[in-house]
């Protein structure tokens, strides 16, 4: 494996395995907690279908990083988000519809969404696992009404 691919996967095992968030915030950073999360004891929600989950690895005052799955076959409907949005998909494939232009995605793809797009996506026929990062937290409040998985 060349050095670039190894620092890569590397960074991405990093990421999926400790993960920094800042919690507790008041709006002064002198107050902020910082924490590690490990994949597999993070908190988890699902959407009621049990299609697709968000294991939430970090939140604070300016991004969210999470680990999203999805079944083979899911969908993503139509959507806008306030913030830049960043996924990199660790295993499966689908398309992404961003702006109405389709892009193949499969793993080892890596997709910058501006604030605003308008994007949806469609998912092949196995499961999906991804990397998802909103730079600015607030689009991830949308998980919140997902149901908590145990």
């Amino acid at each position: 494996m060349e050095a670039s691919k190894l620092a890569l996967a590397f960074a991405l095992g990093a990421l999926t395995t400790l993960a920094w968030s800042t919690q507790a915030h008041t709006g002064d950073d002198k107050t902020a907690i910082g924490t590690v999360t490990q994949v597999g004891k993070a908190p988890k929600r699902s959407v009621p279908s049990g299609k697709a989950s968000i294991e939430i690895l970090a939140r604070g005052k300016n991004a969210f990083l999470g680990r999203l799955q999805m079944a083979g076959g899911g969908k993503v409907p139509e959507h806008s988000d306030a913030t830049e949005e960043y996924i990199h998909v660790l295993e499966g494939s689908g398309t992404l519809y961003m702006d109405d232009e389709p892009h193949e995605l499969q793993a080892g793809s890596t997709v910058f969404m501006p604030a605003g797009a308008k994007v949806r996506f469609e998912n092949g026929p196995k499961p999906l696992v991804a990397l998802q990062v909103f730079a600015g937290p607030g689009p991830s409040v949308k998980y919140e009404k997902w149901k908590v998985v145990r």
